[in-house]
């Protein structure tokens, strides 16, 4: 019943967090708003170094987003990335697409650890990669591929950003989270700070598997919408976790999976 509670919580929170975006995107369509960077914290990377360029209340609506964007990854050195799992609209657009494909497949169908782990890379090389085009003053290369922007822009669609939405729908029908694990630059910046987090030492919130009710069925494995291997130790280090607790929900073992707030040291 707890697990069950547990996820009908964070359903809550998606469902919620996608009405309101919604709600925005249909204000921009009618052209009462501006931009829909003003509301989106990735803001914090696109224009962060930019600000000055902007006058009256346009300044005011990005220093805001800035602000927001900052305090999600402050947030993120202590509580993980709870923001992806629960608040995020594209996370929750492609939970529920990969729900389309039958329970069989979701299990079993998952990449390697090993082509996981590279691939995963990414996000860095794309968050790199936007922040010289800043530097450059050229962010307007990295907004037409930007899926947040493109939606923003509707009804008409850029053809690049048209093309990453299906890079993302085509990517989460084959596989979980498939922009949060390869994709997303935003992701990477919430790494950083919880690298910085681990690098200070601050008690931050981890999952614990409790080795000695654990029988290693794997079932939190195969639910685990990031692709994480949560059995490589007693706790889930692994920064790309973000706190769904689907893998509790999914075992058959009760209380043995948990979140704790820990000072342990030893990220991947």
């Amino acid at each position: 019943m707890q697990k069950d509670k547990s996820q009908r919580t964070r359903i809550a929170f998606q469902l919620l967090f996608v009405i309101i975006p919604m709600y925005i995107i249909i204000v921009l369509v009618q052209n009462k708003l501006h931009s829909v960077h003003a509301y989106c914290p990735y803001a914090v990377v696109c224009f962060g170094t930019l600000l000055s360029r902007w006058a009256g209340n346009m300044a005011l609506l990005f220093t805001a987003a800035i602000a927001v964007g900052l305090l999600i990854c402050v947030i993120t050195m202590f509580i993980g990335r709870k923001f992806c799992g629960y608040i995020c609209p594209i996370g929750t657009i492609q939970d529920l697409l990969f729900k389309l494909r039958n329970r069989k497949y979701r299990l079993t169908k998952h990449l390697s650890f090993f082509y996981e782990y590279k691939f995963r890379r990414l996000i860095y090389i794309i968050l790199g990669m936007t922040v010289v085009f800043v530097i450059m003053g050229k962010s307007s290369v990295y907004m037409r591929f930007c899926p947040v922007l493109t939606i923003g822009r509707l009804p008409s669609l850029a053809l690049t950003g048209l093309i990453v939405w299906l890079i993302i729908i085509l990517g989460s029908l084959l596989t979980s989270r498939f922009w949060c694990r390869f994709l997303c630059p935003y992701a990477a910046l919430l790494n950083i700070f919880q690298y910085i987090s681990k690098l200070f030492g601050f008690k931050r919130l981890l999952i614990k598997r409790n080795l000695e009710t654990c029988i290693d069925c794997c079932y939190c494995i195969k639910n685990c919408p990031m692709n994480l291997n949560l059995q490589e130790g007693e706790y889930i280090t692994d920064p790309n976790c973000i706190h769904c607790m689907i893998c509790a929900a999914s075992c058959p073992k009760a209380n043995t999976i948990k979140e704790e707030l820990t000072s342990k040291d030893c990220y991947e």
